[in-house]
Order: structure tokens, then sequence, then C-alpha cells
């Protein structure tokens, strides 16, 4: 009987069931580099169009305007409908990530305040509005870094699916800026779980 136990026991062990055998990182340095090099400088216009100034409205009014106001974005903005921005967008950043920004980028949210306090709505960012893509004017930007240069990573914890990378980066005006950043996988592809701005 001992040895029967003895002998599963080292099986499992071999083949790592007991969770003691070291387990290869899901993504090495040099791969993490090369995604975080790729894909963080691709998402400062996902940081604009979310929530920097946004896309480019075609006739801006004179003064950002105190309540919701739709207006024609741009037509050479590069995008013509939601669904574009979101295709481009989920080729950055993952679906997970991506959820909560849709929530104020395309839902918005409404809040029924039944005592008369303060109304806690929020307007959706963009709207189709008889098939033109439109913006809300009167959406006050946060102000967001420029344009990253990823110049080194090192990957810290990770599981098959999430990393959790610390990059330095520098900054258009040539400042260096760490941050940590997650990256999960999703259909074979390493994506940005984690703003940027």
């Amino acid at each position: 009987m001992k040895k029967a136990a003895l002998w599963l026991c080292a099986v499992l062990l071999a083949f790592g069931l007991f969770g003691c055998a070291e387990k290869p990182l899901s993504i090495t340095e040099e791969e993490a580099l090369t995604v975080l090099t790729d894909l963080v400088p691709r998402s400062y216009e996902f940081n604009v169009i979310f929530f920097g100034e946004g896309l480019p409205i075609a006739e801006p009014p004179a003064e950002r305007p105190a309540t919701v106001q739709y207006l024609p974005v741009r037509e050479d903005c590069g995008y013509r409908s939601v669904a574009e921005i979101q295709a481009a967008a989920e080729r950055i950043y993952s679906v997970r990530y991506l959820s909560g920004v849709y929530v104020s980028a395309f839902l918005g949210v409404t809040s029924e305040d039944s005592d008369g306090g303060l109304d806690t709505s929020v307007s959706p960012r963009y709207k189709e509005i008889q098939g033109v893509l439109s913006a809300n004017a009167a959406v006050i930007p946060l102000a967001i870094r420029g344009r990253l240069e990823v110049i080194s990573a090192t990957v810290g914890k990770a599981t098959p699916q999430y990393v959790t990378t610390n990059a330095v980066c520098r900054t258009e005006s040539g400042e260096t800026v760490e941050m940590t950043i997650l990256l999960t996988l999703e259909d074979g592809v390493w994506l940005l779980d984690s703003p940027t701005y």
C-alpha cells in the first residue's frame, strides 16, 4: 500500500499536479517589451477619443455648451460609426477593459433620483443620430499625457492569461514615466488591460 502511495506521489510531482513544478512565464520580457512598444503608442489615439479632446467636431461651437449637445464629427476623422471606433479600440485594449470605457463613451448612465437631489446621469460621449456619428460637445476633456514611447519593461506577476508589467516610458517632452501596465491574452493576442493616459 505504501509503495502504491509513493508511486502516485511521484507521478503527480512529475506532472506538476501538486503545483510545485515551476511553470514558465506566459510571456517573456522580450515579448512583453515588443507588445508594449507596439500598443502603448497606439493607445494614445484612444486616450484622446475616450478621455481627452475627443473626435473633432465638424462645426465646433464658439463656447463649450453647458448642457448635452450632440454635433456631427468631422467626416475626415477616420471614424464614421460607433462600431468602427470599437473595432479599432479592440485591436489595442482588452474587451474587459473596454467594457467599462464603453459605458461612458457609448452607453451613458441613467440615474433616477427620487429625493430631488443631484442628478448623476451621464450622457454617452458618442452616438449615431440618423446614421451620423456625433459627439457630445459639452464633455469636459481630461488632461492626458501625450504619446508615450516604451523604453524598457519587466514582467511581474503572470498567469497564462494575465501579466503585470512595469514599463519605463518616455513622453514627447523627454520626461521618463514609470507605469504598471496589465496585459491580457485574448484569442492568442496580448492586449492592454489597463489605462495608459
